[in-house]
């Protein structure tokens, strides 16, 4: 149906209610079928998490999507795609399956977006100065590359409550307002739902009422699912496919920098250390960050902040600036994260040092 702008909140409202009612139903089935959470050498947790948020994203995103929008074969085919994801991911979460399949299932999903919802990349843009770079016959490879790369990269940041989310909403919102409603009234209310679900989620992840609301994460099901979403706007709207380009593609580099940033620099880290790029460890953005001093809510704080930033300068590019210029601008962005990383791996370095210091200077009491 077509929802009339005075009316435009009802489906976020709509699909933030049914995520909530939706979580409180799972609940007692995760606990039955065990998928949850424990604490581990990498995780710091207390106690056992549900791991429902990913899966009741998904189901609120879908129901919401019954409930307002016409049928439409290419949204069906997004919406099939991210089922298969988010079933994958929770299994995964269930019984840590090998990260081999989950590859295949995603490249699976990418070609479901490419051939079934005829979303792929077929130009990177006027990036030089000297025309459209389009792709060809490269198209295709290219598209699962980065649809599989977007959905690792949010994956890869599920570190601390919120962050997945709050990286994950900040491009969503980036979108809903690059996106005019006279395009496609479609794409903004999907936006609008997976934003109105994911708030839910996080009043339940960040345990702000904590008398009310049960702790949950979204596990590898939530992470993959709202990567391939996002992604799959993200090269929707790039792209001069059916007349709907509504920015430049290299625009959508600043709407997901953040995570795009920490798994390329994670995965360059690992293999120089003769490691695969999906081994786990402690050496993402958010691990330094606490490991200089910070807690896990202010580390939150600074890494949304920052991509809210980035974002919101890459918007800007795409209304002032020329795509080469975009792009420049955007090495230039990679360059000082990768110094600023420095300074905080030297600060983190250094405060480890500090401690153990002061620790070997407590003098010993001598029993009597």
């Amino acid at each position: 149906m077509d929802i009339p702008l005075s009316q435009a909140w009802l489906p976020p409202l709509s699909a933030f209610g049914i995520c909530i009612v939706v979580m409180y139903l799972l609940l007692p089935i995760a606990k039955r079928l065990n998928l949850v959470d424990r604490p581990n050498n990498r995780k710091r947790h207390h106690g056992t998490i549900p791991l429902i948020g990913g899966i009741t994203i998904f189901a609120s995103t879908l129901l919401a999507s019954a409930i307002f929008l016409k049928p439409n074969i290419e949204l069906l085919y997004v919406l099939a795609a991210g089922g298969l994801v988010t079933i994958t991911g929770a299994l995964d979460d269930k019984y840590d399956i090998n990260f081999k399949v989950r590859l295949v299932v995603q490249a699976i999903a990418a070609l479901v977006l490419v051939y079934g919802a005829n979303t792929q990349l077929i130009t990177f843009g006027n990036l030089l100065g000297f025309g459209d770079i389009n792709l060809g016959i490269l198209a295709t490879p290219i598209t699962i590359i980065a649809v599989v790369g977007m959905m690792n990269a949010f994956n890869m940041v599920d570190g601390i409550d919120g962050l997945a989310g709050g990286l994950v909403m900040v491009s969503v919102l980036a979108l809903y307002f690059l996106l005019p409603a006279s395009v496609d009234s479609t794409a903004k209310t999907i936006l609008a739902m997976i934003a109105g679900a994911l708030t839910a989620y996080l009043i339940f992840n960040l345990h702000v009422l904590e008398k009310i609301t049960p702790k949950v994460f979204m596990g590898d099901a939530g992470s993959m699912f709202l990567g391939f979403v996002v992604t799959a706007f993200l090269i929707r709207y790039s792209q001069p496919i059916a007349g709907k380009q509504q920015f430049e593609p290299v625009t959508a580099l600043w709407l997901v920098a953040v995570p795009l940033m920490d798994m390329c620099v994670t995965a360059m880290r690992r293999m120089s250390k003769g490691k695969s790029p999906f081994h786990p460890d402690r050496t993402h953005l958010h691990h330094i960050i606490i490991r200089v001093g910070h807690t896990p809510r202010k580390a939150l704080v600074m890494i949304v902040g920052y991509a809210g930033i980035v974002a919101s300068a890459g918007m800007w590019m795409q209304t002032y600036s020329d795509a080469y210029l975009s792009l420049f601008m955007f090495g230039v962005l990679f360059f000082g994260h990768l110094i600023w990383l420095r300074k905080l791996a030297e600060s983190a370095k250094q405060r480890n040092k500090s401690t153990k210091k002061s620790k070997t200077q407590i003098p010993r009491t001598l029993d009597v």
